[in-house]
């Protein structure tokens, strides 16, 4: 069968962090990226490579330096073009310890606090100091002095300030890998992972959506309703297509998210009775029930129990409702309410082995107000 079909929740949203409102998917395009990055890692770190050793002679001309000013060609290879293409990203995290400073070169090599020099000095002021770009520091370093154009420009006053701080020794330059402070001898594809992938804030019914026990389709069903992804009647006429506007539950008011959980007067018969059974106070908007749900203290076997039958109501009723719309089947209120029982009943049988005192204080609360 063949046609073009929407995604209910954007990719984006999707390799978001569970609590960043996204299902937790690994985002391939940055994992991909992180892992490429390491073959950046292993050229400043790792020596002994075989690959390493080839790449710094046949591209590197011997050194790691020319890596920050070779440009990419077409006859290059696609992963070097592509390692060449990533420099910007790693620039920050590879630090250039001062030694002697035969190696590192004054304006390429990440040495001081101000980063690439080549770009923190532009223009005028860059040409003006007079230095070749193939420049190292041990070259600028005279008998203990800095030999170093007058300052014209405030960064110029910043840079001078700074090397009076610095003072060449007997001991050779070297790189260290350096992440948001800390400097690592190993590198971790997941730490650049998280390191390149956007975050958003924390969204304050995570919690509410993925807890230990709960029922796989019933979570997954409640975080597209948090998200409010379900194709309700008023979200497919603002699609512009052809449908009634009336809740199939009820057909009494307008179809929506916050109509059908549960201003509906049929899914407020089936959940306020659960509801009282949980020990909650039963609320028909749907905004106060998450915020009353997200607020919930107490045992955890009560807190647990809560959010199972919360769950498993949504799930049933946006199955009835379904089933109205494609297959005319039709159940009692009483009907789902007893399915609810069922079902809640199951899932804490299945608590059993591993906590047992959990099971037992859910199921007493779940029957003692059946």
């Amino acid at each position: 069968m063949s046609g073009h079909y929407t995604a209910r929740v954007s990719w984006i949203t999707v390799t978001k962090p569970k609590d960043q409102g996204g299902l937790g998917i690994r985002d391939l395009y940055v994992w991909n990226k992180a892992s490429i990055i390491k073959l950046i890692w292993l050229l400043f770190f790792q020596s002994g490579s075989v690959w390493v050793a080839w790449f710094r002679l046949h591209f590197l001309k011997g050194s790691l330096n020319n890596f920050w000013t070779m440009k990419k060609r077409q006859n290059y290879s696609w992963l070097a073009n592509k390692l060449l293409k990533y420099r910007g990203v790693v620039y920050d995290w590879i630090k250039m310890r001062i030694g002697n400073g035969l190696t590192c070169r004054f304006w390429t090599d990440n040495w001081s606090p101000f980063g690439k020099l080549l770009e923190y000095f532009t223009g005028a002021a860059r040409s003006r100091m007079g230095i070749p770009i193939a420049t190292t520091l041990s070259q600028l370093y005279r008998r203990g002095q800095w030999m170093l154009s007058h300052a014209r420009t405030e960064n110029q006053v910043s840079l001078l300030t700074f090397l009076t701080t610095l003072t060449l020794n007997d001991q050779n330059d070297y790189y260290e890998w350096e992440l948001e402070g800390k400097t690592y001898g190993r590198y971790s594809t997941g730490a650049i992972y998280h390191l390149l992938r956007e975050d958003s804030p924390i969204v304050p019914w995570s919690k509410v959506v993925w807890f230990s026990g709960g029922i796989p389709k019933h979570i997954f069903h409640a975080w597209l309703l948090v998200l409010n992804r379900c194709p309700t009647r008023d979200r497919m006429l603002r699609w512009g297509l052809q449908t009634k506007a009336e809740c199939l539950l009820c057909n009494n008011s307008l179809e929506s998210r916050d109509h059908l959980f549960f201003n509906c007067s049929y899914s407020w018969i089936v959940w306020a009775p659960v509801a009282v059974r949980c020990g909650l106070q039963p609320n028909r908007s749907w905004d106060r029930t998450l915020n009353h749900l997200q607020a919930l203290t107490g045992p955890r076997a009560n807190k647990r129990l809560s959010l199972l039958v919360w769950q498993c109501s949504l799930y049933l009723l946006w199955g009835e409702r379904n089933n109205r719309l494609h297959r005319q089947s039709f159940k009692s209120a009483d009907s789902l309410r007893l399915l609810i029982d069922s079902i809640i009943r199951n899932r804490i049988a299945s608590f059993r082995d591993s906590n047992h005192a959990l099971a037992s204080s859910m199921f007493q609360r779940w029957i003692s107000s059946s």
